[in-house]
């Protein structure tokens, strides 16, 4: 991975800060929730205090309609405006209110029950699904033969009276009852009874103070049986069966009955602020006052972008909160709050999900409300709506994201262009390195240096010091050869002269021996002296050779024949491209031939018996191409590219020839190559066979 994706990579750390944001936020919003369940919490406790401070409020939460079980006690829900007696639904589908539903698994018969209550008088309304229906028949019974209702109160002396309503027909009803054995009507319950598409239904109306506070509804599902044979009696009567759906048996006393108490919630209101809901509920988990709404504040402060809640909802992660349940739409509330405050005597909470808001619930029992069995009698529950925290937290997380986003971008941007222009001043410095050295070996005499005061500046500035001494070095190197040469031929000719006169002397056997040794030696010294400064003559002829304009072709043909002759261990071919045949250059041909002499020379150390020497000349992009082939064994990978150096030889000494080849050919071959501008490469060839010299001349 490269600088500048190592800094990209770097710079998503500042995502971090992001995160820690949200992680603060979440954090500020708890703190914001825990401070709204306790003031909650304060608010259901001020109301707990003033119910309980009341002696008759304490009377009133002690009755035993709440102490009895609530599923057989039916709830009467508060009807906001009248309603029109005609026995439709119209008006009671639209309401707030969760009908009682009544059904036997043995039957298919079932109906459901909704109670309300207005001003002056109590309202029913029943649904009856009935395949088969059966009016009235006074023949059969006096009181009441089909289906039909019963109303069950209890008299002042205990005595349980049942009001049935029947009907022979749709249509208007009124209630009966048996008085011994007398049937009576009462007037002041009325009705209508309407047939349906799976049934029918009735709806009730009578005054408030008709049936006291005990009420018990039963539908009566009739059923006569099969016709008695022709040959028995016709004057007796078919049986009916009869199936009890309600919330009283045949013989069981009526239940109290319940509903919300006016004197509770005019109490209770004057601690109603806005988007508080404030509740009391009995023992029995009932609805006994119900004020205030939940409801979003308004203003432009509490405003949120849907979007923005989602994505902050997203970074912190969602909670899975229980859904807020309606206790209004059945009058019961038995929610966990509720049931925990009851048996531990103490304030609980809790969170639901209302919709998008979040609502908090806190349940404070009321001390004063206590049983004989220490189950607290009655509570009040607190409920709020969060859409002013969560405006708040939203708005917060809003800013937050923008200006951690802004503040990531601009590092981001920031560290990709320092990455950019870092990476190109070390791009800069490795190119300059890669270059400093050409493929001849010639190091560069200018290396750029950097300014910058930072590391990668000093460290332009060492790579200069270094291959400045590393060119005077290589200079000296260069030069040493001619400097020995030089330094060397006087002592050598002293030497050589001393030996020459010696030979006229007379010596004994053994010294003669010596002396023949000793100038072998000075003819072996004065050969290395003359090979050391061939390069130097090399040099000073090629500042005073002139080109000349002639046909590479011919002079290849004419040395290449020569070579053939020469060479008797190895063969030697020349082959010319058509393309560059009859093509003129302008060379130095003393030259030429002189570089094609060392190049011939090389191989033809390195040939084997009866292998192959092959000259080749090709046209090139450039110019031409002469290239210089022998059979024989490969380069060393590790000098390919110094064998062009001076003193430099991969020969091993194993005769007197090779022992004072000093590897100054090839460095010749290099200064008549670049003398004519082009390149010189040596390579092995792709069969692995052997060795080529490719030499490039411009055109």
């Amino acid at each position: 991975m490269n600088l500048r994706r190592q800094l990209i990579v770097i710079s998503l750390l500042t995502l971090s800060l992001p995160w820690a944001g949200c992680q603060y936020i979440q954090e500020m919003e708890h703190a914001m929730r825990q401070g709204q369940v306790i003031a909650l919490e304060a608010t259901a406790t001020a109301v707990a205090k003033r119910i309980g401070s009341e002696e008759a409020f304490q009377q009133q939460l002690q009755a035993p309609q709440w102490q009895q079980p609530a599923e057989s006690q039916l709830y009467v829900h508060e009807l906001k405006s009248p309603m029109f007696l005609d026995g439709y639904d119209d008006e009671w589908r639209h309401l707030a209110i969760e009908p009682k539903r009544f059904f036997d698994e043995s039957s298919a018969a079932r109906w459901q029950l909704s109670l309300g209550t207005t001003s002056d008088r109590f309202m029913l309304f029943a649904k009856v699904v009935d395949a088969a229906i059966f009016y009235h028949n006074p023949g059969l019974d006096s009181l009441a033969s089909g289906d039909h209702f019963r109303l069950r109160v209890l008299l002042d002396g205990g005595v349980a009276r049942d009001y049935v309503i029947r009907s022979g027909a749709p249509g208007e009803v009124t209630a009966y009852y048996r008085d011994g054995r007398r049937i009576r009507q009462e007037p002041h319950i009325r009705g209508f009874w309407q047939e349906s598409s799976d049934g029918f239904q009735v709806e009730l109306a009578w005054p408030k103070n008709l049936l006291g506070d005990r009420l018990g509804v039963v539908f009566v599902n009739s059923d006569q049986m099969a016709s008695l044979p022709a040959q028995q009696d016709e004057r007796r009567q078919p049986k009916i069966a009869r199936q009890w759906l309600g919330n009283v048996g045949a013989q069981d006393q009526p239940p109290f009955w319940v509903g919300v108490s006016q004197d509770l919630a005019d109490a209770v209101k004057v601690f109603t602020s806005n988007g508080i809901r404030l509740r009391v509920v009995s023992a029995n988990h009932w609805l006994l006052a119900d004020v205030g709404q939940l409801q979003q504040p308004r203003g432009e402060e509490y405003e949120t972008h849907g979007f923005m809640r989602w994505l902050y909802r997203l970074f912190l992660g969602k909670n899975f909160l229980p859904a807020l349940t309606n206790p209004e739409l059945s009058g019961r509330l038995a929610e966990a709050e509720v049931l925990s405050a009851q048996i531990n005597n103490r304030a609980a909470s809790g969170w639901y999900q209302w919709g998008v808001r979040r609502v908090a619930r806190a349940a404070v029992p009321i001390d004063a409300g206590a049983s004989e069995d220490g189950v607290v009698a009655s509570l009040v529950v607190a409920e709020q709506s969060s859409d002013a925290m969560m405006a708040l937290t939203d708005n917060a997380f809003s800013r937050l994201l923008f200006y951690t986003l802004c503040a990531t971008l601009i590092t981001g941007v920031g560290l990709l262009a320092y990455a950019s222009w870092l990476s190109y001043r070390i791009r800069k410095l490795s190119d300059a390195a890669a270059t400093a050295i050409d493929e001849n070996g010639r190091i560069s005499e200018h290396f750029p240096q950097s300014s910058a005061a930072d590391e990668i500046g000093e460290l332009s500035r060492h790579y200069a010091q270094l291959l400045e001494r590393l060119g005077e070095y290589t200079d000296y190197l260069r030069t040493l050869s001619s400097k020995l040469s030089h330094e060397l031929r006087t002592p050598l000719a002293v030497v050589r002269s001393s030996l020459d006169n010696l030979e006229h002397e007379n010596l004994g056997d053994s010294a003669s021996i010596y002396a023949k040794r000793a100038q072998d030696g000075s003819e072996r010294l004065s050969s290395i002296l003359n090979a050391m400064s061939s390069a130097s003559r090399v040099e000073a002829s090629i500042e005073n050779t002139e080109k000349e304009l002639i046909r590479l072709d011919h002079l290849i043909a004419q040395v290449g024949a020569a070579y053939n002759d020469m060479l008797e261990h190895c063969r030697v071919e020349v082959f010319i491209d058509q393309r560059v045949a009859n093509v003129e250059s302008r060379v130095a041909p003393d030259l030429l031939v002189q570089m094609l002499d060392k190049l011939v020379d090389n191989a033809a150390d390195f040939c084997p018996k009866q292998g192959l020497i092959k000259i080749q000349l090709l046209p090139s992009e450039s110019g031409f191409l002469l290239s210089v082939s022998n059979d024989g064994p490969l380069l060393p990978e590790h000098m390919k590219h110094q064998l062009f150096d001076s003193l430099v030889s991969i020969r091993e000494s194993s005769n007197e020839r090779e022992a004072m080849h000093l590897g100054l050919g090839l460095h010749i071959v290099r200064l008549i190559v670049e003398f004519h501008a082009g390149t010189v490469q040596a390579l092995n060839r792709d069969d692995l066979r052997g060795v080529v010299f490719e030499v490039t001349l411009p055109s």
